[in-house]
């Protein structure tokens, strides 16, 4: 049968009695894969399994056919035991992804503003992206991806197409920011979890949300009011560059080691058109931001990119 994962078609075979492939649509798995469902047309991933305790990658082949065929050993994905399937089947997507331009965006918030454009709020771990989501929860506004975003160039813009529908975020925000934010559980850590795909979310994406503003984010409770910063030019390049190659990369860590993974000419190819029309169409549309994070999201909601 398969699973799709923001737009990529992966079909599993080998050992598969134990439930491996049901195992990434649960909630773990989608708090980090954009978008998990049924896969629908042509596959683009294969990937055959054989059950072991440990994790590893013993064959990976890319480009047979116009697909990348993957042989692995691994246990049934789950948190804090065996995560590691998860983030390699990330590395894959990714991968895969780029190759029809299908940008996968790391630590990436994408919020639908009443205007029906978005803001992408983009950072490093812990600088804000889970409470810029909560935020525009409690504001009423549609939350499109909460960890990793999907992202496709049509006619000179960026559009959002994709991401990750599981918020796991931190519940001092109640206290420090006097609101009252949604959840349905816990992780063990105390962190709450909301899932977020409701059918405003679903239709925006069908149909793919133009971006309108990039935020980097570098927020924090303790921090002052908020102060941007424009990015413009090589600086934006320089940023995204980051932001959208880390997953296929393998900059999201997994044991024993992620793959090296290397770019064909339709991934270069389709990253330099990424790149390039985020520096020509989104130098006076991207900032740096700094402060607490309500002042952040309040401002950010604000900008004319005329000036701040």
């Amino acid at each position: 049968m398969g699973i799709s994962v923001g737009g990529i078609n992966i079909a599993f075979s080998g050992e598969l009695d134990d439930s491996f492939e049901e195992a990434f649509r649960g909630l773990f798995a989608r708090r980090y894969l954009p978008d998990v469902s049924k896969a629908s047309g042509d596959f683009h991933v294969l990937i055959e399994r054989f059950k072991g305790e440990s994790f590893r990658v013993f064959s990976a082949v890319y480009d047979h056919e116009g697909k990348d065929e993957y042989k692995i050993e691994s246990g049934v994905p789950s948190p804090y035991s065996n995560e590691a399937p998860v983030f390699f089947l990330l590395q894959a997507v990714a991968r895969a992804g780029a190759k029809l331009g299908r940008i996968f965006i790391t630590d990436s918030v994408g919020i639908l503003k009443e205007d029906g454009t978005a803001i992408l709020f983009i950072g490093y771990p812990h600088t804000g992206k889970s409470t810029m989501s909560v935020l525009a929860m409690v504001h009423g506004l549609t939350v499109l991806s909460t960890e990793n975003t999907v992202i496709e160039v049509r006619n000179d813009k960026l559009y959002i197409v994709s991401g990750t529908e599981i918020l796991v975020y931190d519940p001092r925000i109640e206290e420090v920011y006097g609101v009252r934010a949604p959840y349905d559980e816990r992780t063990r850590s105390g962190y709450r979890i909301k899932e977020i795909n409701d059918a405003e979310r679903r239709n925006a994406l069908r149909k793919g949300v133009e971006i309108d503003t990039i935020v980097l984010l570098h927020a924090a409770f303790n921090c002052g009011k908020a102060s941007f910063s424009p990015i413009r030019g090589r600086k934006v390049r320089k940023t995204l560059w980051y932001f959208s190659t880390a997953l296929m990369k393998g900059l999201d860590y997994y044991e024993p080691m992620p793959l090296h993974v290397p770019m064909n000419n339709e991934i270069t190819q389709n990253l330099k058109l990424f790149l390039e029309t985020a520096s020509r169409n989104y130098s006076n549309k991207m900032f740096e931001a700094f402060g607490n994070h309500r002042d952040v999201f309040e401002m950010a909601l604000r900008l004319n990119h005329f000036g701040l």
